[in-house]
């Protein structure tokens, strides 16, 4: 009777060890898909590279979303920073060379200066914008000193200048290096003869790119387009502008392109176009 009570015994001690071995693998069946998931999720993250020295470097970072700074060195000291909550990205193990930056406000400009542990300054202007907008497409930004960018180049081939860019548009061509999105968004235009919206954004290390569609909506009136006059930014962000008819007739419509700095953002577009005056 002793033994058949220690044969139950065992018998439910193994079937009890192999249920908490089958949970155990279970558990870490779980861990593995979750660190597989986040470890694939950051390699598809894309960084844009800042090469910093003595002038301001202008980046852009989404309200309601985190932007990764990454240095070359520990940041030791941050200044004029109340429009941001700037912050280790990984609070448990604080490293000061990779920083979270989420904007406090929803839009908005701030000049951050970070002081290296090297000596090195690092002066930005960061543009607060909405997530939405096509040409925030970057949330990590990598700060390199502009040395290693002389370095890079001479042993990098040729890049695609502003010109390639445009010209490319102009024919509606994919181009290595850049990424191209077709959109529909609308464009202030204070005239109410007159539409325009954006139709295309190319976005690259050096150049942003953009496709405005306009369209003069009078009956009677014809409209000029006069891209000598045209502006995106203050600075002016522009670089290259074409525009494929500089008159438009009642009901015509014509594409107005334009290659701009990649800190550009569209919606700052000064649009040149005036109603031509009949004699």
């Amino acid at each position: 009777m002793y033994s058949k009570r220690l044969k139950k015994i065992k018998s439910i001690a193994k079937r009890v060890g192999y249920d908490l071995y089958r949970a155990f693998l279970i558990i870490v069946s779980h861990f593995i898909l979750i660190y597989a998931g986040i470890y694939i999720g950051m390699s598809k993250c894309e960084a844009r590279t800042i090469y910093y020295g003595s002038e301001t470097e202008t980046v852009t970072v989404s309200y309601g979303a985190e932007t990764i700074f990454r240095f070359n060195e520990s940041v030791k000291t941050i200044s004029r920073a109340s429009r941001f909550t700037i912050a280790p990205s990984d609070s448990n193990n604080p490293d000061y060379a990779v920083l979270s930056v989420t904007p406090r406000f929803t839009r908005g400009v701030g000049k951050v200066t970070f002081l290296l542990a090297n000596g090195a300054v690092v002066t930005t202007k960061i543009v607060t914008v909405l997530k939405e907008l096509p040409e925030k497409v970057e949330n990590f930004y990598d700060f390199l000193p502009k040395k290693s960018l002389i370095e890079k180049e001479a042993n990098a081939g040729p890049a695609i200048s502003d010109l390639e860019l445009m010209k490319a548009m102009i024919r509606w061509e994919e181009i290595v290096g850049i990424k191209e999105r077709s959109l529909i968004r609308t464009v202030m235009t204070g005239n109410a003869d007159l539409s325009a919206k954006l139709v295309r954004v190319y976005t690259g290390a050096k150049f942003n790119g953009y496709v405005f569609k306009i369209r003069n909506l009078s009956k009677k009136k014809e409209y000029a387009v006069g891209i000598r006059s045209l502006s995106l930014g203050r600075p002016n962000q522009a670089l290259l502008s074409q525009v494929d008819k500089k008159l438009l007739k009642p009901n015509e419509a014509t594409f107005l392109r334009i290659v701009a700095k990649p800190t550009s953002i569209y919606y700052n577009v000064n649009l040149p176009v005036g109603a031509v005056q009949s004699e």
